[in-house]
């Protein structure tokens, strides 16, 4: 009896509003008979006592402040002092975003941010902001933030001894920067804009100049050292007159590369390709100086007429022999070949070996004493290259007027002076040499000399008259020569 009077009032305590008897009288009998569905009257069964709904439904207690077992305790099961899920009561969790909490003694504790993350918002719950670098370590100059502060490369120790500052070039006073260029974020070097960057060099530095533009680059004390040939002579890839020269200077339309600068150059403007001249020019730009070329119809390198006459059949210099780049005022200096060239001056004050050489190095020879008489004479056998009767003023003679005011004259400065095969200034003008040597004097060989100068007379002009001789070193300002060939020029 006493026992269910305990058990009665535990039950009565549970329903509220039961209207069960404090003494446990008609209903709570110990020995009741049983009821429909097997219960006696007065026992629980899905949740009801004597007809009546108790909310309980025999199921597991979970925490809801409800007996769900039916068993007359509440949340039993729940230990509400260390369940982070019910820290102190049902459905309070111990969650905050990234942050590691217990529930201790009834009260949610929080120890700290999970590894890996930081709280730097008061206004926002948890530890919102990820760390970019796990486990943190000592701030660099990186563009991130080693030290999960939430800023970035602050507080840096500057390197020491890392900046080139060599004095008097463009790094000069440079200092370490942290700073981003080209996507890198490093160390850097305070550099001013006339030093070339290199992000993949510690320093930052090129470790070769590339770009010509007058300036020192790479702070070596050298400006452009990256481009070896500057002030090398360079040309236009053409040759003789064609050619132009200059020097290797920097590009300004490019400073990356060099071009060959022709205003620095000396030769002067070039010209065309034009017919070849003796006169030590490749006129023709074809490499070659003064060379003879048959197969040119304008080449005037040596004007010469073919001769026959009797047996004889050869070619003969049409103008007196003159110095490669004569002029009609000049007649040069250079010795090394001789050239047939009409309105330049004759070579003169030439000994009878320096002619020979300066003929053969034209590819020719001295003309034989036949030679020179049958280009004069013609095959008619004039007294004269024009004619059989004298004329004073068709020739360079003494009858010119005074030798000391005129002197030689260029190559065919008198028209008229031709022979009948076209040969000029045969007669008068210079004396010239021939291959016709005659007796020895002294040692020295003598030479015959033909057709009188600008200085002789009348008698001394013909085409026949073979009477003035010389030795051979006789080097005058009255004596030239012309040049033979068996071949054409």
């Amino acid at each position: 009896m006493n026992r269910w009077l305990v058990g009665c009032g535990a039950l009565a305590l549970l329903l509220v509003g039961c209207d069960v008897s404090p003494f446990c009288v008609a209903g709570c009998v110990e020995d009741a008979p049983v009821g429909d569905g097997g219960v006696r009257d007065g026992e629980v069964a899905d949740g009801r006592v004597m007809g009546r709904d108790l909310g309980c439904s025999r199921e597991e207690e979970i925490c809801n402040e409800i007996d769900d077992d039916c068993d007359g305790d509440v949340d039993e099961d729940t230990d509400f002092f260390s369940d982070p899920d019910n820290c102190g009561s049902c459905g309070n969790r111990c969650v905050l975003p990234n942050v590691d909490t217990t529930c201790e003694e009834g009260a949610c504790v929080d120890n700290g941010c999970l590894e890996g993350f930081a709280d730097l918002d008061d206004g926002e719950p948890g530890c919102e902001y990820r760390c970019p670098i796990f486990p943190a370590q000592a701030e660099g100059c990186n563009g991130l933030d080693d030290d999960c502060d939430g800023v970035v490369d602050e507080d840096l120790t500057t390197p020491t001894n890392f900046c080139r500052d060599t004095p008097g070039t463009p790094c000069a006073g440079a200092g370490p920067v942290c700073e981003t260029r080209g996507g890198v974020t490093t160390w850097y070097c305070g550099y001013d804009a006339d030093v070339e960057f290199d992000p993949d060099v510690p320093n930052g530095i090129v470790l070769e100049e590339m770009l010509c533009d007058g300036l020192d680059g790479d702070c070596d004390g050298v400006a452009d050292d990256g481009f070896e040939t500057l002030g090398n002579v360079c040309d236009n890839g053409m040759l003789g007159a064609c050619r132009d020269a200059g020097q290797v200077a920097c590009d300004p339309a490019d400073p990356t590369t060099t071009t060959c600068d022709f205003s620095l150059g000396v030769d002067p403007v070039p010209g065309a390709p034009s017919a070849e001249l003796c006169n030590r020019i490749d006129d023709n730009c074809d490499g070659v100086i003064d060379n003879a070329d048959p197969s040119d119809p304008d080449r005037v390198l040596d004007e010469m007429v073919h001769i026959t006459d009797g047996g004889l059949d050869f070619w003969i210099y049409t103008y007196e022999a003159s110095r490669p780049g004569a002029t009609d005022a000049n007649a040069g200096t250079d010795s090394s070949r001789a050239c047939s060239q009409s309105t330049v001056l004759p070579w003169t004050t030439v000994g009878f070996a320096a002619a020979e050489a300066a003929c053969t190095a034209a590819g020719h020879r001295l003309c034989t004493a036949a030679e020179w008489q049958a280009a004069c004479e013609g095959a008619s056998a004039t007294a004269y290259p024009y004619g059989a009767a004298y004329e004073a003023l068709t020739c360079n003679g003494a009858d010119q007027g005074p030798a000391a005011s005129r002197g030689a004259m260029p190559g065919g400065a008198l028209a008229m002076c031709l022979s009948a095969s076209g040969v000029a200034d045969l007669s008068g003008n210079v004396k010239e040499w021939t291959d016709d040597p005659r007796d020895v004097i002294g040692g020295s060989q003598i030479y015959v000399i033909r057709g009188g100068s600008y200085d002789s007379p009348r008698l001394g002009l013909t085409c026949q008259t073979d009477l003035s001789r010389a030795t051979e070193e006789t080097a005058l300002p009255t004596l030239g020569f012309r040049c033979c060939s068996d071949t054409g020029p």
